[in-house]
């Protein structure tokens, strides 16, 4: 499942905010460890100049307080007298140690008049507690900002993907046709006027294409059926003179019954051309009946197809209601396909409510078979010539049959065994 465009946004300004907030806790972090060591350094210096000029005044006295400690070693006494913090130290430094649980920053300076050894000792623990305290709020601080960024991260990437939703859903509502009905294009941002425009404009050249198909279909109507008028009239005259011998009546019925068949298949691929459902004309038939007679129309067409084709009912009085000659043409076009591919028999089975169609040739194209498997697009099979040429444009009607009629059309198999079509049949009496 594709992930959403919404949450997308959503968690790409979530993480910005991520990112942007643990910089800048970074950077007062740094900030603040900066100014609290500078301070303590100036502290600490101001402490030494001054004990350092208590030293050269011989005013100076060892103190011990609660924060600050002072103490002057002259040149060449040992170091044992000192605190052990101090001891045994290259001069001059300057170092934060912990003692138990507090915290001293030491500095020590070599002095040269009066000749000696400067050391000081500054309580911080409070300082770092504070620090403590200050770090702890900082990482509140991040916390509360990121809650707050995932709210507008969420807030942002819904309003930000709101009129492209809108966009989106005004486009996925235009429904097919001959009129279809433009979409807004008031958009603040300029990019989702253009997507609308863009999109109106496909709509317009569509409805041109549409309404030139509806007039090539009413031209192609008129075109067809005034032939089969004049086949018509002209086999009514010869039946009127009964000249005809029993030899010509039966090729003259013959005659009149391709051009019935002929009459029927041009008004469905009218109908089908015209993408328009007749109702008037579906009806209660015998579904073994309509398949006998397509089965015996081949046979009488194409001699060499006499006793091909074997038919297994376990249903002969399984009735539908549908419409008898798209049924017959999607028979005949099944039917043809499996005699072309194939010298053997063809078996016709129908069983309960389904209708299987097999041969045993070479199996289809690939490209058909998927092409025939794909939802929604029985027109995307490729056109070519010869006998894949008629296989196609065949099977491309068996599609469009299909869908006329609500029937379901499944490949049960194509391959180096032959081919097998399902037919599941629906509407049944």
């Amino acid at each position: 499942m594709k992930s959403s465009l919404t949450k997308r946004l959503a968690r790409t300004l979530f993480f910005l905010i991520a990112v942007t907030t643990a910089t800048s806790m970074f950077i007062v972090e740094l900030f603040v460890n900066d100014v609290e060591d500078t301070i303590l350094g100036l502290e600490l210096k101001a402490d030494a100049e001054y004990f350092t000029e208590q030293l050269q005044q011989g005013t100076f006295q060892p103190i011990k307080t609660a924060q600050l400690e002072a103490v002057f070693l002259p040149e060449g006494e040992a170091d044992l007298v000192l605190p052990e913090y101090f001891r045994s130290r290259s001069l001059p430094f300057s170092q934060e140690i912990e003692i138990g649980e507090t915290t001293l920053l030491i500095v020590g300076e070599q002095l040269d008049q009066p000749d000696g050894k400067l050391f000081l000792a500054q309580d911080i623990t409070i300082m770092e507690n504070r620090e403590s305290l200050v770090q702890l709020a900082l990482v509140g601080v991040a916390g509360f900002m990121l809650l707050v960024g995932f709210f507008i991260a969420r807030t942002g990437a819904q309003y930000l993907v709101r009129p492209f939703r809108k966009l989106t859903h005004e486009v996925m509502n235009t429904s097919p046709g001959s009129s279809m009905r433009q979409i807004d294009t008031d958009y603040r941002d300029q990019e989702f006027c253009d997507i609308a425009e863009a999109f109106n404009r496909f709509l317009s050249a569509l409805e041109h294409h549409i309404e030139r198909e509806k007039s090539f279909v009413k031209l192609a109507s008129h075109e067809l059926r005034t032939p089969l008028a004049v086949m018509s009239g002209a086999l009514n005259v010869l039946e009127q003179r009964q000249s005809l011998s029993a030899a010509d009546q039966k090729t003259l019925a013959r005659i009149r019954r391709a051009m019935q068949t002929m009459r029927d298949d041009t008004e469905v691929l009218l109908e089908l051309a015209r993408s328009e459902a007749s109702e008037s004309d579906a009806r209660a038939i015998v579904l073994q009946e309509v398949v006998q007679n397509t089965i015996d129309d081949l046979e009488h067409g194409h001699p060499d197809h006499a006793g091909r084709i074997t038919v297994y009912n376990n249903s002969p009085g399984l009735r539908v209601t549908t419409h008898p000659a798209l049924v017959r043409m999607l028979m005949r076009n099944l039917l043809q396909n499996a005699l072309r591919h194939t010298r053997a028999e063809v078996e016709v089975r129908m069983i309960e409510n389904r209708i299987s169609v097999r041969d045993f040739g070479s199996g289809l194209p690939i490209n058909v078979t998927e092409h025939l498997g794909a939802v929604g697009a029985p027109s995307a099979i490729t056109s070519a010539t010869g006998e894949s040429g008629n296989t196609t444009f065949g099977l491309l009607i068996v599609r469009l049959v299909c869908e006329r009629l609500g029937w379901d059309l499944e490949i049960a198999q194509s391959d180096s065994d032959g081919t097998e079509f399902l037919i599941h049949v629906h509407n049944l009496v």
